[in-house]
């Protein structure tokens, strides 16, 4: 044992990283729900690439990793981003955002809270370079595709991350919850709830988006599926992510959310596919209750999205 505790450094992650890096974000993603390990290769695409991919839109502007190094060991990294998400890219003179995508910590608990210290301040500086006022962390729309079948959410049981965000003054902004069904042979019913409706598909079975037009102009709904394979509970998924569900205000209550859900339940099991998901936010009681209805289950998850306000 060394007679000091060594110093923690920060410095950009850097390709050469990638293999170390790979090893720290999968034993993170091994305490998720419906990810999957990660390649050096993948680490490469995800967190040094300029365009990199996304499961959501997102305009990005600044993206740095930060690599947190023990006596020449990388121990912990964090991603951070500068832009626009996916729920802020339509609003007018919307200033860029600060995001926190990703927070891995030292498995030795001697050193985490002095890391996270290092991981943030480094983080926290490269956000206030561009003039951003307000940061979220582990938001929805910032997933990456292979990561929680493309959601970045924080899971409850990262204790860590959880504290430690909160003690550097994150504080909750929302709560999701995970609901999934099986897929059998037997298919529902598919309805129109009025002859003025029509559906139309676009894109492909592995990305497909489904849109609901009244009289064949106005789109009163959408919804979206992406296909993924994931590990949970210790074996490969071919799943069906229900990632975007959505009808008009002025349509709700008239049978539309239930006319597309069927739909997406039935072409997912036509597919083959084991199971579909959906990330549900805690305020969408409708949606749970149209679930609940439809055979989808709530696992014990918890995912939390935090914000900050940086101080001038």
């Amino acid at each position: 044992m060394l007679p000091f505790a060594p110093t923690l450094f920060v410095r950009p992650l850097t390709s050469e990283d990638a293999e170390a890096a790979c090893h720290l974000i999968n034993r993170m993603l091994a305490l998720s729900i419906y990810s999957r390990a990660m390649t050096p290769a993948e680490v490469d695409v995800h967190f040094l690439e300029e365009a990199r991919p996304g499961a959501f839109p997102a305009r990005w502007q600044k993206r740095s990793t930060f690599a947190l190094l023990r006596v020449g060991e990388l121990v912990g990294l964090l991603d951070a981003a500068i832009g626009l998400d996916s729920e802020s890219l339509d609003l007018p003179d919307f200033e860029p955002l600060g995001l926190l995508r990703f927070l891995v910590l030292p498995e030795d608990p001697t050193i985490i809270n002095d890391a996270a210290a290092r991981l943030l301040a480094a983080a926290e500086e490269f956000w206030r370079r561009s003039g951003v006022g307000r940061v979220k962390a582990y938001h929805p729309s910032t997933g990456y595709p292979q990561w929680q079948a493309g959601i970045g959410l924080l899971p409850a049981n990262w204790t860590d991350q959880v504290r430690l965000l909160a003690e550097h003054d994150f504080r909750y902004t929302d709560r999701c919850y995970c609901f999934a069904r099986p897929l059998r042979a037997e298919l529902f019913e598919e309805s129109a709830p009025q002859s003025a409706l029509t559906l139309v598909f676009r894109g492909t079975n592995l990305d497909r988006l489904y849109q609901v037009f009244f009289r064949r102009t106005e789109q009163i709904g959408e919804a979206r599926t992406v296909q993924c394979v994931v590990e949970h509970e210790g074996r490969s998924l071919r799943i069906a992510h229900l990632v975007h569900w959505e009808v008009d205000d002025r349509w709700r209550n008239q049978d539309v959310g239930r006319w597309l859900l069927r739909r997406m339940i039935n072409d997912a099991a036509q597919q083959s596919l084991e199971q579909i998901i959906v990330f549900v936010r805690m305020h969408q009681a409708a949606a749970i209750n149209l679930l609940a209805q439809h055979g989808f289950v709530e696992h014990a998850f918890r995912g939390y999205a935090l914000e900050k306000i940086l101080r001038a």
